[in-house]
């Protein structure tokens, strides 16, 4: 049988045709042949689409997250303001973290990129007449996203009623606690001039949260249940412990500087 013997032109030929004909950029799975011999002369279906004009994203390789100080800090804002996406039918694997500043996106980019050796993709939606937007930083990484499920029991989907603070984290010490519940007051906290309240639709986690100030010796008020919002709430308002709180805000690692202008205020 003779063997076709083809161009990397007549290659590239060949994908303007499929192109023209679907309406579309060509996928690996619209001609067997094409895709094989895209692994033959350019050594791979990205480099062939390269070649043939396409913008192409890479995939990337993810450096996989030991617990320090700055992922104890990535998991608060995780719990607090992000979302697993677990969808094995559609391939949709991401971790997002979401937030409505220009600053705070840029921090976020900063801290994955610190902690991952990752480039996150970013998208924004405005919700509203005349809303800020709100910006999706996400890290598309089936991996990560499994080790955050199993290792640190965080789940994917919807989880504001059933999240809780990892055991990974409460065992472990005061630093890392303390990089944790700045995570979760930069995500949820809310600072007002004489406290700073915390709530979540986790009882759980409200409940988990008052032990984990209690080992850091900051005392908090009775747990309270909005009726309005249906949602588990914790205030720390006297003057020590809103002391306390203020202290893990003196750092150099990663923060929200919105909320340590605001705490400072307190």
């Amino acid at each position: 049988m003779k063997k076709i013997k083809i161009s990397k032109n007549e290659l590239i030929k060949r994908v303007k045709i499929i192109e023209n004909k679907l309406n579309r950029k060509p996928k690996k799975r619209d001609d067997n042949t094409l895709y094989c011999y895209s692994r033959k002369l350019f050594g791979s279906w990205n480099n062939l689409m390269k070649s043939a004009g396409y913008k192409v994203i890479y995939y990337q390789k993810i450096n996989f997250m030991d617990l320090n100080e700055d992922s104890a800090y990535f998991l608060g804002l995780l719990i607090t303001d992000g979302h697993i996406y677990f969808n094995k039918k559609i391939k949709n694997y991401k971790v997002a973290i979401y937030t409505s500043y220009p600053e705070e996106k840029e921090m976020i980019l900063k801290l994955i990129q610190h902690l991952f050796s990752y480039t996150p993709g970013i998208s924004s939606r405005r919700y509203g007449f005349n809303k800020k937007p709100n910006y999706e930083i996400r890290i598309s990484s089936k991996k990560l996203a499994e080790i955050i499920i199993s290792e640190y029991e965080i789940p994917a989907g919807p989880k504001s009623l059933i999240v809780d603070i990892p055991k990974k984290i409460m065992d472990n010490s005061i630093k890392i606690r303390i990089a944790f519940l700045r995570g979760v007051i930069d995500g949820d906290g809310s600072i007002q001039p004489n406290q700073i309240k915390i709530n979540s639709g986790s009882e759980k986690f409200i409940r988990s949260l008052k032990e984990l100030l209690i080992s850091l010796t900051i005392s908090s008020g009775k747990i309270y249940k909005s009726k309005k919002s249906e949602t588990f709430e914790l205030k720390i308002a006297t003057r020590k412990n809103i002391k306390k709180l203020k202290s893990i805000y003196n750092t150099n690692k990663f923060v929200y500087l919105r909320k340590k202008e605001q705490i400072d205020k307190v």
